[in-house]
């Protein structure tokens, strides 16, 4: 009853808060309640749940629900809390908890903060629903409710063009990779006969499942996978997000939305292991993925959508173990990174967000010297930072050695796309570190005019940043307590992954000491990495321009081609009808007297003829 509860606890906090969304003030009083309330039954339910066997972290077989056979079709609609569920509901929770408080201060002046709060509530429930579900059905239903706030949050502002721009392209683009995880989904529970996770599993693994029907069915689930991920050739709607307000680019970058996916794979981890195609979808988006994301992000002009490549590359490492999927500690080390990038990233964007209304602007150049406006801000920002470029021993330090052991333990006999996703994810750990640097530095370090001596900060943004600054920096004791084997870390990839930290670290000094990453961020790099790549232009021509071509082309024919046929039937009607109607203009009354007077004559004289034949 407990994952029940922890489903119902945000939903019913929607519900209210949407309920008196006019009255903002007292909306946002509720959902901080209802945050913090759902936050201490996460924190119950993962004291109390039952740690399981390391080998099925998810814990299917103790999955409670209503129940329902429908055509032929068992229907269980199961939830189940484990040790490593009820961890991730827990951080999803405190996530949530921390974003409605800093959404009180950040929209106080907001006149619709009160459906903001209630679209964060329901996401929240959305999310924990695709945590807790042992039930594909429900594991669908969370999928789309989070699209479907996603669109709600990032077009909040939807009195402006940009982001109501923004929250469509974001609804179509993972509407349409959706397509995949629905049939795919489809494909599983027709062959499998029930929605039950562990049904579904147990039928595909079994020598009686058809190798390639379970391929094409993986590979369908990994394309819904990469769309919600933001993962290559899906990444561009994470960027257009930036429209939408800080706090839900915290929300969707950390504890939902972009992580759903590796959640998903993770629970269906027996039948990714037997789907070689899917994996090597997997692997080969992932590895471009975090390389192109992590070199962008040292080039783009504005540092929250440097926040947002950085999203893009730390996904495509979470996802990194899935696609290099061994018989090692593969779940772990996902769910692990999964947990670390949650913190860090929701620090980042949180800190970035207060940094911007100091500045007026998220953009480079303005937040120069700003993260020395307050202490509380210059400590969040250098432990954010400290941990997502994987400095040893903090929180996204241990969860990205834990990454790199997973994908390289029996790299020989993994194939050539698990070397692929081992060299790119070397790569992205020196570019990680290295654009990580470069926003310390630009943050940290201005000219001494453009800093302000000190800017108000708020008790309660600064309690927030300080609870999550301390968890990015101790956060790791918890790994391996309730989350799945993570590993053994051996020394000499230790040392390897400390080498290429320090090497990112000097390279991204270099550039700013240097002035060269000014000018790639200032020079054509930057202005192309500002505009996405070309993406959106790409898509105007490859997509817009021959759907709206098409579209023209069919209404053409429609008005000039079908509607000549009705029209020329109209026109004959009434071309008769005007006939018709000229000629009784024209008539005279003498003449029709005579014509009645002729018919009736006839008639009489037909009527006797009737009359006396007969006789």
């Amino acid at each position: 009853m407990t994952a029940w509860a922890l489903l119902a606890l945000p939903s019913l906090t929607a519900a209210l808060t949407l309920g008196i969304a006019r009255r903002g003030t007292l909306a946002a009083f509720v959902a901080v309640v209802g945050g913090a309330a759902t936050l201490v039954l996460a924190v119950v339910a993962l004291a109390g749940a039952p740690t399981g066997a390391r080998g099925a972290p998810f814990a299917e077989e103790l999955a409670t629900g209503p129940g329902h056979v429908f055509g032929g079709l068992d229907m269980p609609l199961g939830v189940a809390l484990s040790a490593t569920s009820a961890f991730l509901a827990l951080v999803v929770a405190l996530i949530t908890a921390l974003v409605q408080v800093y959404s009180a201060w950040y929209l106080a002046d907001d006149d619709r903060r009160g459906s903001f709060h209630a679209t964060v509530a329901l996401f929240s429930a959305a999310m924990l629903l695709v945590v807790l579900s042992a039930d594909l059905l429900l594991t669908v239903v969370g999928w789309e409710v989070m699209g479907w706030c996603s669109w709600l949050l990032i077009g909040h502002w939807s009195r402006r063009p940009e982001p109501r721009r923004a929250a469509h392209a974001a609804f179509l683009v993972t509407r349409v990779a959706d397509v995949g995880l629905v049939l795919g989904t489809a494909v599983l529970v027709a062959g499998a006969g029930t929605t039950a996770r562990a049904g579904v599993v147990d039928h595909w693994t079994s020598a009686a499942a058809d190798p390639g029907t379970r391929s094409a069915a993986l590979v369908l689930l990994v394309i819904g996978v990469l769309g919600k991920s933001a993962q290559l050739p899906f990444h561009h709607w994470l960027l257009d997000a930036m429209q939408g307000p800080t706090p839900a680019s915290a929300l969707i970058h950390a504890a939902t939305m972009v992580a759903a996916g590796t959640v998903v794979l993770t629970q269906l981890l027996p039948l990714l292991l037997r789907a070689d195609a899917a994996r090597a979808l997997l692997g080969l988006s992932v590895a471009v993925t975090m390389v192109l994301a992590a070199l962008c992000a040292l080039a783009e002009p504005d540092v929250k959508r440097v926040l947002a490549w950085s999203t893009i590359s730390q996904v495509g490492v979470m996802l990194a173990p899935l696609a290099a999927a061994g018989a090692g500690h593969t779940a772990g080390a996902a769910l692990g990174h999964l947990y670390g990038h949650a913190i860090f990233k929701a620090l980042l964007f949180l800190t970035v967000g207060w940094l911007a209304t100091t500045r007026g602007s998220t953009a480079a150049r303005a937040l120069v010297g700003s993260g020395r406006a307050h202490p509380v801000a210059l400590v969040a920002w250098a432990a954010g930072l400290v941990s997502l470029a994987g400095v040893p021993l903090v929180l996204g330090g241990l969860t990205k050695e834990h990454v790199v052991a997973a994908v390289g333990d029996d790299i020989g006999a993994r194939g050539p796309v698990a070397h692929l996703v081992l060299a790119a994810l070397l790569l992205t750990v020196v570019l990680t570190a290295a654009y990580a640097t470069r926003v310390l530095l630009l943050v940290v370090i201005g000219e001494q005019e453009r800093v302000r001596s000190r800017a108000v900060m708020p008790g309660a943004v600064a309690g927030v940043l300080l609870v999550l600054a301390v968890a990015s920096t101790i956060g790791g004791l918890a790994l391996g307590v309730r989350l799945p084997a993570t590993g053994h870390v051996p020394l000499g990839l230790f040392a390897l992954v400390l080498l290429l930290v320090v090497a990112g670290i000097v390279l991204g000094y270099a550039l700013e000491r240097l002035g060269a990453q000014g000018r790639l961020a200032d020079g054509p790099v930057g202005r192309a990495v500002g505009a996405g790549l070309g993406l959106d232009r790409a898509q105007q021509v490859l997509v817009v321009t021959p759907v709206t071509a098409a579209g023209r082309l069919v209404s053409f024919v429609d008005r000039a081609v079908l509607d000549t046929y009705v029209r020329g039937a109209a026109w004959g009607v009434l071309g008769l009808s005007d006939a018709g109607t000229a000629g009784h203009r024209r008539s005279r009354p003498t003449s029709g007297l005579v014509l009645l007077g002729g018919g009736l004559l006839l008639l009489g004289l037909v009527t006797a003829l009737a009359l006396v034949g007969p006789s």
